[in-house]
Order: structure tokens, then sequence, then C-alpha cells
């Protein structure tokens, strides 16, 4: 996982998002199948990135990607790992926003039993 790229590709979504004011737009599909496509590269990187380098903004930037991430690898450490770096979130509105996001990755892992 390249957190440099991660970032640039989480900013350039954000970047979309204020200047169209159109969350459907096509260039953020295109920034969320990137940040997916990075973040399930190597899960352990990924989750250390999460736990111990990912900046809050990021974080929550991210978030709208997380329910993909647990789909394609059903992976519960991906999901602890957010649901305990959603807690560190300073903003409690941020925090509730990512919370949200954890939560459909969660319902994600058992979509399938």
């Amino acid at each position: 996982m390249n957190a440099e790229e991660l970032k640039a590709v989480a900013a350039e979504r954000k970047r979309i998002a204020i200047e169209t004011q159109d969350e459907w737009d096509y260039g953020i599909e295109q920034c969320w199948k990137k940040e997916t496509e990075i973040l399930t590269r190597n899960l352990t990187k990924t989750i250390n990135f999460i736990e111990n380098e990912c900046d809050d903004d990021t974080f929550c930037w991210i978030g709208e990607v997380f329910e993909d991430v647990a789909e394609i690898t059903q992976s519960k450490e991906f999901v602890a790992a957010i649901k305990r770096r959603a807690e560190k979130v300073v903003d409690a509105e941020e925090r509730r926003s990512v919370q949200v996001d954890v939560r459909y990755a969660e319902d994600s892992l058992f979509a399938d039993e």
C-alpha cells in the first residue's frame, strides 16, 4: 500500500467534490475505484497505515470505500482496524460519519452468510 499514492487520490477526490458539487461525478467514481485498488493491494500495510499513519482527514475521505474493501477482502482484521481508528477521529461529526462507513463495512462481511 502506497500512502502517498492514496493521499493523492483522496486529495483529487476532495477537489472534484468541491469543484463539481456532484457526489456522483464520473471523476469521483474513478477515485473510489483507485482508492479501493490501493487499499486492497497489501492488507497488512493498509491496516498499518490506517492504525499508525493516516490522518483524520484522509481517513474520513477514504471511508467511502471501506465497504468495498471489506467486501473484496472479507477481512475481519481490516474492519476491526477501521473500527478502532474511527473511535480516534477528533471531530465528533466526522467521527459519526465515518462510523457509518465502518458499519457498512462490517455488514459486508456477513452479506454472504
